[in-house]
């Protein structure tokens, strides 16, 4: 059996991430050697986060070109179409989806003071968080989370909002102060998944991974991913996105789409067998678009 070389990013939580799943397809397939290989992508390298793809881009052409076996991603920085010749093969257990809240002194996003600084790498949250507390103001948070923790250090936030699943994969969890109530706060579609990417028509690492695959996982992700892909907003738009599936197979999503402000936004939620996972995502899109979506969307373009 060849060795198979499994292709991801070099950041803490992106290798974090990798070892995690190459500790769990060794004690499934204990013949089989595995390699870490870190690639380096035009996320990495400071590219615009207006673009799309920029944390994957070059591990995708990695894998298309053999140098890889097996891409980790983090599901949502993948577009929701799949480039010819690669497909997803496997979407294991999701962590928390959620997005929390780090204080330097409050503790609770409400609690905040009006005027307190809050940073975030993200239109959705930037969008979400000023819907929910108009009177905050919302700057730009970039970098890798111990940059992001070390800014809030600093003073220069009064808190700061960040995945929740990042901050476990780290071992960080004792540093949140807040989960975000979905209820109020969507997270990004696929937010605290993985997904293993392989090249269509190789069966033995199409096999490997599959042996991660968490199907109940994989159906949520898939509808909203599949909402997202309905309303054309890319991943980057101020777009949440949750669903959950019930013991009696019956799959509920929720979705919002923002403006940029936060002062317009649509939510719906739509529910039915998982199943129908992907076409469920479709129809709440053309919910949200018929509501006055498209209007949101022109001004986001």
């Amino acid at each position: 059996m060849r060795v198979i070389v499994v292709g991801t990013r070099g950041s803490a939580l992106a290798l974090a991430q990798t070892r995690f799943v190459v500790e769990r397809l060794k004690e499934t397939w204990p013949e089989t050697e595995f390699k870490i290989r870190t690639i380096k992508t035009r996320g990495d390298q400071g590219a615009s986060p207006r673009e799309e793809a920029i944390f994957v881009k070059e591990i995708q052409e990695a894998l298309l070109s053999r140098e890889i076996d097996i891409a980790v991603h983090s599901l949502k920085d993948l577009p929701t179409q799949s480039p010819k010749g690669l497909k997803i093969a496997s979407v294991p257990r999701r962590q928390d989806p959620r997005d929390v809240f780090l204080g330097k002194a409050a503790k609770r996003l409400k609690d905040l003071p009006p005027g307190a600084v809050v940073g975030t790498s993200s239109v959705r949250r930037k969008a979400q968080i000023l819907a929910l507390r108009p009177d905050l103001v919302v700057r730009d948070l970039r970098g890798n989370v111990d940059t992001r923790l070390a800014a809030l250090g600093s003073g220069e936030y009064d808190g700061i909002v960040l995945a929740a699943a990042g901050l476990i994969r780290l071992d960080l969890r004792n540093r949140i102060d807040e989960f975000l109530d979905p209820a109020e706060i969507l997270p990004a579609p696929g937010q605290g998944a993985l997904a293993l990417e392989v090249r269509e028509g190789d069966d033995l690492a199409e096999e490997l991974c599959y042996a991660l695959h968490h199907p109940p996982s994989y159906h949520r992700v898939r509808a909203e991913r599949a909402f997202l892909r309905g309303l054309g907003a890319g991943c980057l738009a101020p777009v949440g996105a949750l669903a959950h599936v019930e013991e009696d197979g019956t799959l509920r999503l929720e979705g919002v789409l923002l403006t940029p402000d936060g002062k317009g936004f649509i939510r719906a939620e739509i529910e039915g067998d998982v199943s129908e996972a992907e076409e469920l995502g479709l129809d709440l899109a053309r919910d949200v678009l018929e509501q006055g979506g498209r209007e949101i969307l022109a001004q986001i373009r």
